[in-house]
């Protein structure tokens, strides 16, 4: 039975790149798909499931086609409750928008730290604790940046406010008689905005070396929790947290009704370092005086509590390195079974490519080859390229054209999606061209 679908796609997105996706989604059907540009997704209706897994999978194949989709979502509040494993999936897609190699966290976890040891659960996208990495050496970076992502419906405004009688500021400690008052508005159900001053990065220093030094012990406490593996590996999704971006006051908000609005009252200090509004100062500590809001949200807000300045800092989103076995992943952001690369002629060139590709792995010396020929108008893959693969060489051969050569020293540190696309062109008898896509892969 059909489902209905909205699938959100990056605003970096070009239109060949957007009518691709279109033409993907009607490939799978029955339709209609309708795009909606302004808010820059696709109405869809589909021959496809709606449990969480089916979710991941459907923006898997979609972005394995065209490397853009941001979310993936039900249009219809009764098949997907927005609980937080909701909220936390369309926070770390939000984030990837700009950030590709981070976690967010959305329910401001504190023990989201560097030098964390824990696991990430693959269906909320949430962080668990199980111990600290031992003798980790922390590197801190101290630094201000305005934070503000939201979703293309959410709309900021802000303004001043007077606080007759005077209002005790806890950022500052003094009493101030003008504020501000900044608020949201929602359009939809479900969408996002998050505000922060960020005021440090902090980061595990080599943290390959640590984690190697102590993959005993990292074994021991990926076992306790069912991460270990029969023959003496860790699953994908136990590690270590390598870096936080740190934050002294933070706003997330989630809608979950339409049409609805909340708003966030302090002291100028205070309410720019929990909104990421004025000039951005790391050292002042975010508070608020009260929030307003006009229907039911999800919200998390640092400090949890008002008219009190947070206490100390929290992490706002983060990069998580794990393992495949006994291999050091160490930029994980999803699970990984084998690498693919796409080989995709369909630009309106004429140019037969014969692409091949050589590689070695970490377990066996001996160069294994892969090949394959892409006529023009057409897209070929070739699959099964396994994570410990080394020095892989790939050679695009046009027939009467130009051969184009590829080195990727180490894909586990650069193919993160597990996809990475080549693009062919060229109509003879003019050049032809083979290049990496933007976004497919590389970091």
């Amino acid at each position: 039975m059909p489902n209905d679908f909205i699938i959100s796609y990056s605003d970096n997105a070009n239109f060949d790149q957007i009518t691709k996706l279109e033409r993907a989604l009607e490939a799978i059907g029955p339709g209609p798909v309708q795009m909606e540009a302004d808010e820059q997704y696709f109405s869809a209706t589909l021959n496809w499931g709606v449990s969480l897994r089916d979710l991941a999978n459907l923006k898997g194949k979609l972005n394995s086609t065209v490397p853009i989709v941001v979310g993936v979502f039900v249009d219809d509040a009764k098949a997907v409750e927005l609980d937080n494993f909701y909220w936390s999936r369309a926070f770390t897609d939000l984030v990837r928008q700009s950030a590709r190699t981070y976690w967010g966290n959305w329910g401001l976890n504190q023990q989201v730290v560097a030098g964390a040891v824990g696991f990430i659960d693959p269906q909320g996208r949430t962080f668990t604790k199980v111990a600290d990495l031992p003798n980790a050496s922390i590197q801190q970076l101290t630094g201000p940046a305005a934070w503000s992502i939201e979703t293309s419906s959410v709309k900021q405004t802000e303004s001043s406010i007077d606080f007759k009688g005077g209002y005790f500021d806890p950022s500052s400690g003094t009493e101030v008689t003008v504020g501000l008052d900044v608020a949201w508005t929602f359009a939809k159900e479900g969408s996002i905005a998050s505000n922060a001053t960020i005021s440090s990065q902090a980061s595990v220093n080599d943290f390959g070396v640590a984690m190697q030094n102590n993959f005993a012990w990292l074994l021991e406490k990926a076992r306790s929790v069912g991460y270990a593996t029969q023959d003496g590996g860790i699953r994908q999704g136990f590690g270590v947290i390598t870096q936080v971006r740190n934050c002294r006051g933070v706003m997330n908000l989630g809608s979950k009704n339409a049409n609805s609005s909340f708003s966030v009252v302090g002291s100028v200090d205070g309410v720019n370092a929990m909104t990421g509004t004025g000039k951005a100062n790391a050292s002042v500590n975010g508070s608020y005086k009260e929030i307003n809001k006009t229907s039911a949200f999800e919200s998390w807000l640092w400090p949890a509590e008002a008219n009190q300045a947070a206490a100390a800092e929290v992490g706002l989103c983060y990069q998580f390195a794990s393992y495949h076995g006994k291999q050091i992943m160490p930029t994980w952001i999803q699970q990984l079974d084998n690498f693919r690369l796409v080989f995709d002629n369909s630009h309106g060139g004429t140019y037969i490519g014969h692409c091949t590709v050589e590689f070695r792995t970490t377990d066996d010396p001996n160069i294994r080859r892969l090949e394959t020929s892409v006529p023009g108008g057409q897209v070929k893959t070739l699959d099964n390229i396994p994570l410990n693969a080394l020095d892989v060489a790939i050679t695009v051969q046009f027939t009467a054209g130009d051969t184009f050569h590829f080195m990727v020293d180490a894909p586990l540190t650069t193919w993160l999606s597990g996809n990475s696309t080549i693009d062919l062109s060229g109509v003879w008898p003019w050049g032809s061209k083979a290049q990496f896509r933007d976004n497919s892969g590389q970091l």
